[in-house]
């Protein structure tokens, strides 16, 4: 437990959050060890099994009952601090400081969904098919640059990224540097963003309209042309001034990084896996796209040349690293209804 908080780290977040008001025998430290013990089980466990753990761990004698009246809104705000304490260790890496002078802020977004018992469907919502009725999703918002969490939230797994992703861009300001991955790719945000003078990196959905000029006319670009010119030209990365759009096209950086053979394989033996089960076939157009990293940005190459753009959007990654253990959190600690439903609209 040590190796992820100290007790006194532990008790100072009981007090400021409320969790902690008064001496008792299941103190912060063995409130958080009994969590911790719940996470690393196969499934989540209950108030019994957790009562057993504090008598056979801690040597402490504590009914179900007792254990339930600790499920309260103070305790979703200690575990709410904790993990925002924890996911800023974690994402605290370091790159070059240069390359991001230019920004005021870096904004990497998140979010991953889980089911939950059925139980819960009234207040969270499933994404419906083969899922569960009942599910959850935590969206998360890292400033880089600052080392600060501007947005931690729990909502319905029913709620869509790309609405979260219209509902949140009044927090965006000049010189922001935004980082999203698919989930929440909107043209009309990338319109607004760079409407506010901010610059957003972003992966290209694999279905989007690209263009690219020639000759003054635009063209749909040729994957499988750009993939053999890099080839012969022995070329791992590349950028090209693209539009993207339906009605309305908007002008884009596309920066371009072939992936290793073993990296393709794997993307179309999932991909073919994918659209079998639903009837489909695999375009040849979307298989060679498959054999890139393609992203899209606004942020002139002066500015973030192409590496640095990969190297940025790998650390959105790290984000993924880490929301298991706060996944986890909020499965094994789900036990009660009421509690959940007074905190969510």
């Amino acid at each position: 437990m040590e190796e992820v908080f100290s007790s006194e780290e532990l008790e100072t977040v009981a007090r400021k959050t409320g969790f902690c008001k008064r001496k008792s025998k299941v103190d912060p430290s063995v409130f958080f060890d009994l969590l911790m013990n719940d996470i690393g089980s196969e499934k989540p466990g209950s108030l019994t099994h957790m009562a057993i753990e504090a008598l056979s761990e801690h040597d402490i004698v504590v009914s179900k009952q007792g254990l339930d009246k600790k499920f309260s809104d103070e305790t979703l705000a200690f575990l709410k601090c904790l993990i925002e304490k924890q996911l800023s260790v974690k994402l605290d890496q370091q790159i070059e400081a240069g390359w991001l002078s230019s920004f005021t802020r870096v904004i990497i977004k998140d979010g991953t969904r889980f089911d939950i018992p059925e139980e819960y469907k009234d207040h969270l919502s499933g994404s419906g098919g083969s899922a569960s009725k009942a599910g959850a999703c935590i969206q998360f918002e890292y400033d880089f640059k600052r080392g600060q969490i501007n947005y931690l939230n729990l909502t319905a797994s029913s709620r869509p990224d790309v609405k979260d992703a219209v509902e949140v861009l009044d927090t965006v300001a000049e010189n922001d540097l935004v980082i999203r991955d698919l989930g929440y790719y909107v043209f009309d945000s990338f319109v607004n963003i760079s409407n506010k003078g901010a610059f957003y990196i972003s992966r290209l959905r694999p279905k989007a309209n690209v263009y690219e000029m020639n000759n003054g006319i635009l063209q749909r670009l040729d994957f499988k042309k750009l993939y053999a010119k890099m080839k012969k030209k022995r070329l791992c990365q590349m950028d090209k001034l693209v539009f993207i759009g339906s009605a309305e096209k908007m002008p884009v950086r596309l920066s371009i990084e072939i992936m290793p053979e073993t990296v393709y394989e794997q993307r179309i033996r999932k991909t073919v896996k994918i659209q079998q089960k639903k009837g489909y076939q695999t375009s040849e157009e979307y298989k060679f796209m498959c054999r890139f990293n393609l992203f899209i940005t606004n942020v002139p190459e002066e500015l973030l040349p192409i590496e640095i753009i990969s190297t940025l959007y790998r650390i959105r990654w790290q984000i993924e690293l880490v929301f298991y253990v706060k996944q986890k959190i909020m499965q094994s600690n789900l036990q009660k209804p009421s509690w959940i439903s007074s905190k969510i609209n």
